[in-house]
């Protein structure tokens, strides 16, 4: 189905509520139509949407009796309305058609939303691993935890569905269980694709929480080293608050298969234990067969 344009989209205004107290709740992604009903001394336009009413700084080119239409924003820290057209475009506003999949996700966003959940994935289930002692390990079980995380769940789907997905795998994504919370992780597919980032939050083994932030990133590069022109840089920042370091950093930066490494420490005593073992650090990701660009210890701040 065709959806018509809105025409120009105009910067959000941040509106004032002007003497109202028990105010119905208006909700986030909703449009609705204002009206001009007066400026006062300072040019501050007094614009009444429902029985509410709201001071928005606008251009000179409105009037006393203009109809705005506004998608509704939020109200963190103040009511945020997006301008959408004014009254001369009202025809065209009136015969946009939003899909069934549009207003679905718009619901989501706003489940979520009231439910104050943050973009990333909490994990609910047992410490990853008993013992990090297994370096490999720990490696596929952090993997593990990502792309069973749901976030991906559709391309599995359509994995699956081409036989390139196991079901038993497919069946022990978030979806797949009972009391499975839709709106919570639309959201945050939603970001994830927004941003390119993801985080984790967890027990990384008993007793031990842990937060993991991987961002991806592409960068128009000289062709000499990429045949694409693309430079795809992945980005993983792990943070632990351990109980003899105390709270640790490590930063890896992957681009084009070489890996730099920053490690930050909060106490001046582990940023030392850090510098004493930078070599034999290196060597382990040398003997592992990894092409090691760069690796430092920075200064807390």
């Amino acid at each position: 189905m065709a959806i018509n344009p809105i025409g120009g989209i105009n910067p959000a205004v941040a509106p004032t509520a002007i003497g109202q107290s028990s105010q119905p709740a208006l909700k986030v992604g909703l449009e609705y139509v204002g009206k001009i009903v007066s400026f006062d001394p300072a040019g501050t336009a007094e614009v009444q949407i429902g029985e509410q009413v709201f001071g928005m700084k606008l251009g000179s080119n409105f009037a006393v009796g203009d109809v705005l239409h506004f998608r509704f924003l939020g109200s963190d820290p103040n009511p945020t309305f997006l301008l959408l057209s004014a009254g001369a475009n009202q025809s065209a506003f009136e015969n946009v058609i939003l899909s069934g999949t549009s207003l679905l996700i718009t619901q989501l966003q706003d489940e979520a939303q009231l439910q104050g959940q943050l973009s990333r994935v909490e994990s609910l289930l047992p410490p990853l691993m008993q013992s990090p002692l297994n370096s490999q390990l720990t490696a596929a079980q952090l993997q593990n935890a990502i792309i069973m995380s749901g976030l991906f769940y559709e391309s599995h789907l359509a994995n699956f569905a081409k036989g390139k997905w196991p079901l038993n795998s497919l069946m022990k994504e978030p979806q797949n269980r009972p009391n499975f919370n839709a709106s919570q992780v639309v959201n945050k597919q939603l970001d994830a694709l927004e941003n390119q980032t993801i985080r984790w939050s967890g027990n990384i083994w008993p007793g031990q929480p842990m937060d993991w932030q991987l961002t991806y990133k592409e960068e128009q590069s000289p062709r000499t080293v990429s045949e694409e022109g693309v430079t795809q840089t992945i980005v993983s920042v792990i943070e632990l608050d351990l109980p003899n370091l105390g709270k640790v950093q490590a930063r890896l930066t992957l681009r084009d298969k070489a890996l730099s490494v920053q490690l930050k420490a909060e106490k001046s005593q582990t940023e030392n234990l850090f510098k004493q073992e930078l070599s034999d650090l290196k060597n382990t990701f040398n003997a592992n067969g990894q092409e090691l660009k760069a690796m430092e210890v920075i200064a807390h701040g």
